[in-house]
């Protein structure tokens, strides 16, 4: 199944705050991934705060939440681009970022404000297939 990235523009200005998580699913030092309203991002647990980014690698398309998290640093699981999940910047090999979201929490909700990335998500027309890998027995 071919993952879709769609192409977002800011909104201007307008915030709209999306229930992405309740905090108790995002442990310190880990990330998951949340579909909202068909924005794919990954919500990030760095010493207790939260922070969400795009969750597509514009090189490839990987899927970041699926790569190592270094402290505040996401490593994409394909090619090792690094990107910093505070600032969206990437760290290696320094050619783009991902966008980063306004993030609060509400009580026991992480809350995502959709419609005010940092930057434009770039499409990516690379499509990341998933398939099933069976092992076989030597011969």
């Amino acid at each position: 199944m071919a993952l879709q990235v769609q192409e977002l523009q800011r909104n201007s200005g307008v915030s709209r705050f999306v229930k992405a998580a309740k905090t108790d699913e995002v442990s310190p030092g880990n990330c998951i991934s949340a579909k909202l309203e068909g924005n794919f991002i990954g919500i990030h647990n760095i010493n207790g705060k939260f922070y969400a980014v795009n969750n597509i690698c514009p090189h490839v398309g990987g899927i970041l939440h699926a790569g190592q998290l270094e402290n505040d640093v996401i490593v994409c699981p394909i090619h090792q681009w690094k990107f910093d999940v505070k600032t969206g910047k990437c760290i290696w090999p320094g050619k783009c970022g991902i966008a980063t979201y306004p993030v609060k929490v509400d009580g026991e909700h992480i809350l995502v404000d959709i419609n005010s990335p940092s930057q434009p998500i770039q499409h990516n027309p690379i499509r990341v297939y998933h398939t099933k890998t069976e092992r076989r027995a030597t011969p």
